[in-house]
């Protein structure tokens, strides 16, 4: 087990913020949080590239481990063979010994074929199946990801989170992977810490973190688009006219937050247990991708999601008018 206590880091005029937090031995955890909330700070300090101001980082002394960087950091003066067995080399292994461990590992990765070529005439899924290489013949207990798939395309970032899913079920390494990316959190994370500003907000499984976004700030970053401020009297919340049931009784200044895919649009009014429903007027229609975003006005404006082939079958454009209705479940309330 990993464990964080207490620590804190004042660099220039950023500060990570008293982090707690423990990482079982076996698990995948993710570090998730925008650029500048200090994800990458937090990596280092865990590798012991960069000193905590204060607290103590346990479990990872006399642990072999492994640090994969966004950008690679290959050597551009060796070929890929000898950046593969770099660190054996400074182990002083036998020649024999790194040739047959670079052979191996490359053959698992799928980079046979490329010992012989200069690390500079890659592609970016190629070296980062190299940089992965070179920490893999180290046979480390912890990897260390900051940002691995972030300079790849959709394609080979894909092809690389499956070749993570692989390594994690096959070898059972601990991992601790930084990264932004909703969908790499989602796919790989037995569990998420949700690090904003320095600050660790949340920590919990992914579902959990995505579905219960502890604040209002994680529930922006997470995507939520729906966010609304107000006071709640009698478990309603008053918002420019309209009023809006929530599971909370009372609350003097409260935020809420509804998720795009929990709001289901109608063309009549749905006769069901969800206590908020209201009718709107479209005013855009979105293509998002796999789905289409249609943002309505009924009264305030509401983003919700909704699959193409729906979009479709109600004929759903600008102007049309429909109902939007979402679970009292589905409000999400704040305080802060």
């Amino acid at each position: 087990m990993i464990r964080l206590e207490n620590i804190q880091k004042r660099y220039q005029d950023f500060e990570i913020k008293s982090i707690n937090l423990e990482v079982k031995k076996g698990e995948y955890f993710i570090i998730l949080g925008p650029s500048g909330s200090g994800k990458t700070l937090l990596l280092e300090m865990i590798a012991g590239l960069v000193k905590s101001d204060s607290g103590n980082i346990k479990g990872i002394e006399h642990t072999r481990f492994g640090l994969i960087y966004q950008d690679y950091m290959l050597f551009p003066h060796l070929n890929v063979a000898q950046n593969i067995g770099y660190g054996l080399s400074i182990q002083r292994k036998s020649k024999n010994e790194i040739n047959t461990a670079v052979e191996n590992t490359s053959k698992e990765l799928g980079i046979y074929h490329l010992l012989h070529r200069s690390v500079n005439n890659l592609s970016g899924g190629e070296k980062q199946r190299v940089a992965i290489a070179r920490a893999m013949i180290l046979k480390p207990e912890v990897y260390l990801f900051d940002e691995p798939t972030a300079a790849l395309d959709l394609s080979t970032r894909i092809q690389i989170q499956r070749l993570f899913m692989q390594l994690h079920k096959e070898l059972h390494p601990t991992i601790i992977h930084v990264t932004h990316d909703f969908d790499e959190a989602l796919a790989l994370g037995d569990k998420i810490g949700l690090l904003l500003n320095g600050d660790l907000i949340q920590l919990d499984t992914p579902e959990e973190v995505f579905r219960n976004p502890a604040t209002k700030a994680a529930a922006e970053f997470l995507g939520y688009k729906n966010v609304f401020s107000g006071r709640i009297r009698n478990n309603r919340i008053k918002i420019d006219g309209i009023e809006i049931t929530t599971l909370v009784s009372q609350s003097d200044l409260a935020y809420i937050a509804i998720q795009s895919n929990d709001i289901i649009l109608s063309k009549k009014k749905i006769l069901s247990s969800a206590r908020n429903s209201f009718f709107g007027k479209v005013i855009k229609v979105i293509q998002r991708g796999s789905y289409v975003e249609v943002v309505l006005d009924a009264g305030i404006l509401l983003y919700v999601d909704i699959t193409y082939h729906s979009c479709q079958e109600m004929g759903v454009e600008p102007g049309s008018r429909l109902w939007v209705t979402f679970k009292t479940s589905a409000v999400k309330v704040f305080e802060h």
